[in-house]
């Protein structure tokens, strides 16, 4: 299967199930929303019912009306309903607890009904629409949805196959210029594509427009190079021929080389020595300034550490400071609420008292009222007893407020003495973090002298081992000189040998460059 039928394929399959879930959502809600207007039509209808059952049919709407009086049909414009009873539930629902109810599928005379039961004083109304009528409305819409659906789905289908057919398109594109490279064509345009597109098979033609374009300059490249390493082959071979004389006088002058090298060695091992010296004491003053180093160091991140610390004890106090005042503030409000919970409770005991007035009063005119007034007599009573309890209530209240004005007053004062406490604290603080800044200021200026005199110090240590190591270096190659110079003269020789051999490998590789550029010209440029 190629790329086109895999595109199609997977997007006609995706926008199936798209499709077919879209499709059944539409219609569950559809059905639910109908069965809400059903619903909603049929309440309407109950409750516009002025004694008329067949008033909605009259007016053309097929809503059938039924008047029940207890759980028996009395009145309906459902034909042959007359005398029938209700089912055992809507009767628990409707006549036992006055509920309104609605229901899809009501049986009636065997006919499924959507219907809405409403309770009355005598029994309960029932309003209700054939389901076959709901159902053939339900169908209907099912169709259009469906049609409109396979219209939808059709569209997006040729959609699809046109955008696959682009990729697909540009794909193969791709694929005829990768050929193309691969049978060594470069001479064919470079396509314009654009670098910045997000598209992959965008991507696809930038790159390969891009190896297109290196690998043409590769070719081109080794091309020239081949070209260029023949010619320079040539002037290897002369070149050879020349250093070839020249080494014989080399050999000569070899020999009064070595008598001077064996000198220099015995000047050379004396500095040495006077070096490894020198080294000694700097190695030692190196360790000296390592440990100062590391001590100074160690106090500046103590006293880092120590200024972060105050710092974090200011904050912390400006926070208890804050704090403390917070709870001030809220103390005094809660003086000031107990205050008027105590003003409230005096005007309650007020209330209690004139209300065991009342209930005095009403009690006196009870008892002149005789046997009419027994009744009120005992309400006067329980009025008394309320304005006692409350009274007490009140009094609980009123001592209750005293110990929390009493705590309170006491609260503030505590408050009040913390505060100036903290305010101290914080003085003090202040002062401690100013001394901490001065001591940190000293250990910072110590710390840079000290970090000053350590990179002097490993600079002069660097110079020394440099010093040393050419030192000894010098004095190693001094003694190989002498040796060396013995078996230059030799060497030499060899080297005449080893000249002519590469005279013979510069006409191999004359012959590897023309094999080189014979593979070049496999490329179409």
């Amino acid at each position: 299967m190629n790329v086109k039928a895999k595109l199609v394929a997977l997007e006609v399959l995706s926008l199936l199930a798209l499709s077919l879930v879209f499709i059944v959502t539409s219609i569950l809600l559809s059905e639910n929303q109908l069965n809400d207007r059903m619903a909603e039509t049929l309440r309407v209808a109950v409750e516009g019912f002025s004694g008329n059952t067949n008033y909605l049919k009259d007016a053309n709407e097929d809503i059938d009306i039924t008047v029940f009086e207890g759980d028996t049909r009395t009145e309906s414009s459902i034909e042959g309903a007359v005398g029938t009873k209700a089912s055992e539930k809507i009767i628990d629902l409707v006549l036992n607890k006055k509920q309104e109810y609605f229901d899809t599928n009501v049986p009636v005379n065997g006919v499924p009904y959507y219907g809405y039961y409403l309770p009355t004083d005598t029994g309960m109304l029932f309003a209700g629409k054939p389901r076959s009528d709901v159902t053939q409305f339900l169908r209907k819409f099912v169709v259009v949805l469906l049609g409109v659906g396979c219209v939808a789905y059709i569209v997006c289908v040729i959609v699809s196959v046109i955008i696959s057919s682009s990729i697909a398109k540009r794909i193969r594109k791709a694929a005829g210029q990768v050929d193309l490279l691969a049978h060594g064509d470069l001479s064919g345009e470079i396509p314009e594509t654009n670098s910045k597109s997000k598209d992959e098979v965008d991507i696809i033609l930038h790159a390969v427009a891009h190896l297109h374009t290196e690998l043409k300059k590769i070719i081109s490249n080794i091309t020239e190079q081949s070209v260029k390493l023949n010619s320079s082959n040539i002037e290897f071979s002369d070149h050879f021929s020349s250093i070839a004389k020249s080494v014989g006088f080399i050999n000569s002058s070899v020999e009064g080389i070595a008598a001077g090298s064996v000198s220099q060695a015995q000047e050379t091992t004396s500095a040495s020595q006077q070096v490894d010296d020198m080294a000694d004491v700097i190695d030692n003053n190196s360790n000296s300034i390592t440990e100062l180093n590391n001590a100074v160091s160690k106090m500046r991140e103590l006293s880092r550490v120590a200024d972060s610390t105050l710092g974090d004890l200011i904050t912390i106090n400006e926070t208890t400071s804050s704090n403390i005042e917070t709870v001030f503030t809220q103390t005094n409000a809660t003086n000031d609420s107990a205050e008027k919970i105590q003003t409230a409770v005096q005007f309650i005991q007020n209330i209690t008292e004139q209300t065991n007035l009342l209930s005095l009063n009403a009690s006196i005119e009870a008892a002149r009222a005789g046997e009419a007034g027994k009744g009120f007599a005992v309400v006067a009573e329980e009025i008394r007893k309320l304005a006692e309890d409350s009274a007490k209530s009140a009094s609980e209240i009123d001592q209750a407020v005293h110990e929390l004005m009493d705590n309170s007053t006491i609260s503030v004062r505590t408050m009040d003495a913390v505060s100036k406490d903290a305010d101290s604290e914080k003085e003090k603080l202040g002062h401690t973090q100013e001394s901490f800044q001065k001591l940190k200021s000293e250990i910072d200026t110590v710390y840079a002298v000290s970090k000053n005199i350590f990179e002097q110090t490993r600079r002069l240590e660097n110079q020394k081992d440099t010093i040393h190591g050419a030192i000894q270096q010098l004095a190693s190659i001094s003694e190989e000189n002498a040796a060396s110079m013995q078996d230059t003269s030799s060497n030499m020789q060899a080297l005449s040998s080893s000249i002519e051999e590469c005279q013979e490998q510069t006409k191999n590789l004359s012959e590897l460059s023309d094999v080189l550029q014979h593979h070049a010209n496999r490329f179409k440029l």
